[in-house]
This record gives structure tokens, C-alpha cells and sequence, in this order.
């Protein structure tokens, strides 16, 4: 018997296992192939598209926004000795030709040399579309355990019980030596001070993160894990998070606010140090000028929970339109992510699943690209709400999905 198991990235077809396969996409082929309009996908025959079989999956992701997601099949597989030998074995609307298009294997040598050409050959892909769907939870920490393999892969496995297909793991630089100079303005609060001091804080350097990632790289793993930095960003200390991010190697960086004025928020002890204190209506104005300054320092390719600011659930008297559309504006400028962040959903029990919908709407009318993300600190909690989360972003219903 087979069992096809497409939601765990790998297929197990009467025992044997078939791969998963990551690839970059320029839009007007991915929209051809989402439409069933391209069948056949064209690559170079080299080393790493060698080790495609028939029956793994391709996961297409569109250069402008590698988060929209076409998952396929690979139905079929033709190596050819040149491009050239290709297209003379398919009819070019296969090949995501259009009426009137001057059809050509010369088009190739925009992505491939002559010599290259030559020396691997031609490798036609036949693809199956199967869905748009793609599970990613794009914030995940490590921060409550230690920095090796077999915590790294307690969030593997809970990622694939929750059906991800990929994982994105970041750890706050309130870990790493490296950053502490970037918190001394919160020791001036006493209760602050002692949170810093905790046994999570600064106890790794970024080369014990780089070791671990190289390791986690090395593995033949059922979805793709990824890893960078959640970054708490202030506009007081850009200058310094600029000298120590310069030399930083990560797939992405995520900026977030998580103090105001030298006041932590989003804590215990926020209420009495900052919300018990000082105007409401101040406090979500400072905050969110140090997002924009966040977006605008250029620094990152990731806004973390830009709304988190709501999690007490404290009113505010002023309208935030204005905000958000400054927010979506600069964004997009910068070709950032939005995150929508479920965390303070199931941690801090507040009524939003994710972002707030007007911020979300706003997004999506700027055509900002999002990111959905648990904020999970725990295994248990990784994926969680991501589903819903994910369709949101989409526009689409969650519950009318089969999942």
C-alpha cells in the first residue's frame, strides 16, 4: 500500500521516502503555474537538482514574497543534453509560453551560461499543482532551554505534529554577550535590572548560535528550519545595534519593541512602573514612533508584533488610523514582513488571534507581505493558532478549510 503524506513534507510511497524541494520563482511563472497554465518547470541538470525524484514535492516560493507558496509534485522527470532538446519536446504553453510570445531556448541564457549549459544539461521538471498552502511558524525561541540539537528538535517535532512546513527559530539578542551594551538603559529600573540578570540572559555568545545552526543545517530534515534574531530594538541604541549587526550572518533579522522610554511593557511589572503612571494615549504614541524609527533604520526584513502594544487591553482615546497607515506605508517602502503574531492571544488571553483587523487590513491594502508566528517559547506551543493565522493573512475563512 501507499501512503502520501504531504502535510509532513516528505512521501513515503510503499517504503521508500521522497524529498522535499525548496525554489525560488519569478512571479510571472508562478502565477502561470498556480493557473495550470505551465506544467513544466525548467532548471539545469546539476548536483542539486540530481537528487529530484519523481513523486517529491516542489515548493515554489515567489522571489518578490518567498512566504505566497505553490506546493507540487513532481509528476515526471526528462533530462535533455541541452535547452535546445528541451523545447523541442514540449509545446511551449507547457512551458509557460502565451499566445504571441516569440518562443526561444535562447531565453535560458538569462539564467544560465553556455559552459554551465554544456557541462550539466537540461532537466525538465513535469509538475502536478496541488495547493497554495504553506505553514510557517516565524517566530519561534529557544530561550528557555539550552542552545544544542536535541531542544532544537523538540521544536521539529512539534512543528510537524502541528503540520508546518517550516520553522523559523530566533532567539532574543537579551541572549547573546555580544548585545548586552543594547540593554544598559533598562538597568536603571531596579526590578528590570534583576530581570537581566537571570540565568537565560546573556549566557551564549552568537558563535555558540552559529555552531548549532551549522549542525541543524547538516541534517536531512522533513521541513525547512530557518534562524535568526529577535532584536530589541530603540531608537537610543540604532548606532550600537548597527556596529554589532553589520557583521551579523542570519536568514532574516526581526526588529521589535519591547520597551518604552527604558520601561519593559510587556511584564509583571509593567503596570506599576509604566501603565499605572503615564497617559495611555502616550505610551501607544511612543511606542509606536519607535516602530516607525524601527522600519525607517533599515536594519531589519521583519516588524515583530507590531500591535503588541494592546496586550493589557488599555483603550485609548485617539484614533490610530493615521498610525497604521504611516506603519503599512514604510513597510512596504522598505519591502519588510509584517508579522501576525497569535501570541498574546493564547499567552496574555487577549481577544485578537493575531493582529488587530483594521492593522490588518491596513497591511494588506499597502500590500505589505505577512508572516505568521506563534511567538512560542515552549515546544508545546509551537504552531499555535498558526492555521488560522495563516488564512487570515489570505483573506480566508479558517473554518472552511479541510486541513
Amino acid at each position: 500500500s501507499s501512503l502520501i503524506c504531504v502535510g509532513r513534507r516528505f512521501l513515503w510511497d510503499n517504503g521508500k521516502k521522497h524529498m522535499r524541494h525548496d525554489m525560488d520563482l519569478y512571479p510571472a511563472s508562478f502565477r502561470l503555474i498556480k493557473e495550470k497554465h505551465k506544467t513544466v518547470e525548467m532548471r539545469l541538470n546539476d548536483e542539486k537538482r540530481q537528487k529530484i525524484q519523481v513523486n517529491d514535492l516542489v515548493f515554489f516560493h515567489n522571489a518578490e514574497n518567498e512566504y505566497d507558496v505553490l506546493r507540487c509534485k513532481v509528476i515526471g522527470l526528462q533530462k535533455f543534453k541541452d535547452f535546445f532538446e528541451l523545447y523541442s519536446h514540449y509545446d511551449p504553453f507547457s512551458l509557460g509560453y502565451l499566445k504571441g510570445d516569440l518562443v526561444s531556448p535562447e531565453d535560458m541564457y538569462a539564467y544560465y551560461s553556455k559552459e554551465r549549459i554544456e557541462q550539466y544539461g537540461a532537466l525538465a521538471m513535469e509538475v502536478e499543482y496541488l495547493n497554495d498552502d504553506y505553514f510557517v511558524d516565524g517566530h519561534t525561541h529557544l530561550e528557555y532551554g539550552p542552545l544544542n540539537e536535541e531542544y532544537v528538535m523538540e521544536f521539529v517535532d512539534a512543528a510537524l505534529k502541528a503540520g508546518l512546513d517550516e520553522l523559523d527559530i530566533l532567539d532574543h539578542t537579551h541572549r547573546f554577550k555580544e548585545f548586552e551594551p543594547c540593554y544598559e538603559h533598562l538597568r536603571k529600573q531596579e526590578v528590570q535590572d534583576q530581570w537581566l540578570r537571570g540565568e537565560t540572559k546573556f549566557c551564549n555568545s552568537l558563535s555558540d548560535y552559529y555552531a548549532l545552526i551549522d549542525a541543524i543545517r547538516k541534517k536531512d530534515l522533513p521541513l525547512r528550519v530557518r534562524f535568526g534574531l529577535e532584536v530589541c530594538y530603540t531608537s537610543n541604541t540604532e548606532d550600537l545595534l548597527r556596529k554589532i549587526l553589520k557583521d551579523v550572518k542570519l536568514d532574516f533579522l526581526t526588529g521589535s519593541i519591547h520597551s518604552v522610554d527604558s520601561i519593559l511593557y510587556d511584564m509583571p511589572f509593567s503596570k506599576e512602573l509604566l501603565w499605572n503612571k503615564y497617559e495611555h494615549d502616550e505610551v501607544y504614541k511612543r511606542y509606536y514612533q519607535e516602530v516607525l524609527a524601527l522600519i525607517h533604520s533599515s536594519l531589519f526584513t521583519r516588524l515583530g508584533h507590531p500591535d503588541q502594544i494592546k496586550l493589557f487591553q488599555y483603550d485609548v482615546s485617539y484614533d490610530l488610523s493615521q498610525t497604521y497607515e504611516s506603519i503599512a506605508a514604510a513597510l512596504y517602502e522598505q519591502g519588510m514582513y509584517g508579522e501576525n503574531n497569535s501570541g498574546i492571544h493564547y499567552r496574555y488571553h487577549h481577544p485578537d488571534v493575531g493582529l488587530n483587523t483594521e492593522l490588518l487590513n491596513t497591511f494588506k491594502k499597502h500590500g505589505v507581505k505577512l508572516i505568521a508566528a506563534s511567538d512560542a517559547h515552549h515546544p508545546q506551543d509551537v504552531g499555535t493558532d498558526i492555521k488560522i493565522v495563516t488564512y487570515n493573512n489570505k483573506g480566508v475563512a479558517y473554518e472552511k478549510q479541510s486541513l
